[in-house]
């Protein structure tokens, strides 16, 4: 095996990944091209000025040196709700594991990147964070009530009929893990 021979071989594969395209400084040519056409370019001005934006074209969402980077505050009803049932979609749809259909990743980080807009610039990040705790604490709880019902379970492997149900019904442990989330110290942290 000699370097030069796969050095060539890896840039074959980005020409065909660009579409044939030369520009190897950008091999992922349209894909990358089509995530910044988001609205989140970064001009000089704001890079001078510290007010950076995320893909989306939110300011006040860089983590780097951020104090509130992991920080739980309080969010909405709504997000909670929205994150909730992305969770409850996956166990649903994909046993657990996240799937492959970015039109719903898509609509949902447009959702939450258009509720992070509502927010006090020095919150947004903060909220990012919490929303992110809430979708693991969510996932781990129901994970946990699957294995309690089904030893053995793993994610992505199928999920018994009416597990789920039971689970996600009025009082389940999913709702449960709703409304314990955010209760800290005794303190309801929620909107």
């Amino acid at each position: 095996m000699r370097i030069g021979n796969n050095y060539q071989g890896v840039m074959r594969l980005f020409s065909r990944m660009n579409a044939s395209r030369t520009n190897f400084a950008m091999p992922f040519g349209a894909k990358a091209a089509k995530r910044t056409g988001a609205g989140g370019r970064n001009t000089l001005a704001d890079l001078l000025s510290g007010h950076y934006k995320n893909s989306h074209g939110v300011e006040g969402m860089c983590v780097t040196g951020n104090p509130n980077a992991r920080k739980i505050i309080p969010v909405s009803d709504e997000m909670k709700r929205r994150v909730f049932n992305s969770v409850k979609n996956a166990f649903y749809k994909y046993n657990g594991m996240s799937g492959d259909n970015e039109a719903e990743w898509e609509e949902m980080a447009r959702a939450k990147n258009a509720y992070y807009q509502t927010l006090k610039k020095s919150d947004r990040v903060a909220a990012a964070w919490t929303l992110g705790q809430f979708e693991i604490s969510v996932a781990r709880k129901v994970a946990g009530a699957i294995k309690e019902q089904t030893p053995g379970w793993t994610y992505g492997e199928p999920i018994p009929a009416g597990v789920l149900d039971e689970i996600f019904a009025d009082g389940g442990a999913a709702e449960m893990a709703f409304e314990e989330f955010g209760k800290v110290k005794g303190v309801d942290v929620r909107a």
